[in-house]
């Protein structure tokens, strides 16, 4: 009787996974287009280097621009969650500078903004940060670049293209759309999905 009981358990678990499996297989993601890494891959960074990046560690004030809580999700083409996959982003402050050193941009660079962030996702494969809508500079739209780590190797290297209206997406591939919205607050949100 005894072994009867554990042989209908384990029965049960192995139904329960092979249900769970089925459900994230049913549908299969397209993988998210790599991207140009573009010039301005941060070589020095800041001793602050996690996802909010417009407080940085020591500093007085915050960074000037409109806020952006840009929340995600990493998952593989069968739709499972990616836990402990490191997402980091690098952009421009809101007036359209990089903090390096070949940027030879005319303007002021924030000194209060963090430019380059980094987080882990959670058991979920969810991943946010705390950042602003990065300034424009002609030809290129307002962008976010992004890698994507597995470990200590890049799986992904791509950009997150800004969309305040949706009608304005011809020029851009539609799986890199990152549509923002304004809240009553006054600051930006964007939901963005990596798949690899």
């Amino acid at each position: 009787m005894k072994y009867k009981r554990i042989n209908i358990f384990i029965m049960s678990f192995i139904f329960a996974s092979l249900l769970i499996t089925n459900s994230y297989s049913q549908y299969r993601y397209t993988k998210t287009p790599h991207d140009a890494e573009g010039p301005y891959y941060p070589v020095s960074r800041r001793s602050d280097e996690d996802n909010n990046l417009i407080n940085v560690k020591g500093m007085s004030e915050s960074a000037k621009g409109d806020v952006l809580d840009l929340t995600g999700v990493v998952i593989n083409t069968n739709g499972i969650p990616q836990k402990d996959v490191t997402v980091e982003i690098w952009q421009t402050d809101a007036n359209g500078l990089y903090r390096h050193t070949r940027d030879r941009s005319i303007g002021k660079r924030d000194p209060f903004f963090q430019y380059w962030g980094k987080t882990k996702t959670d058991e979920e494969g969810k991943y946010s940060f705390k950042t602003l809508i990065p300034g424009e500079y002609n030809p290129r739209p307002s962008h976010i670049h992004f890698k994507v780590w597995v470990g200590r190797k890049v799986i992904l290297t791509s950009q997150m293209y800004i969309i305040k209206n949706k009608t304005n997406t011809s020029h851009i591939n539609e799986p890199l759309n990152l549509y923002v919205t304004k809240n009553k607050k006054g600051e930006y949100s964007g939901f963005f999905r990596i798949v690899y």
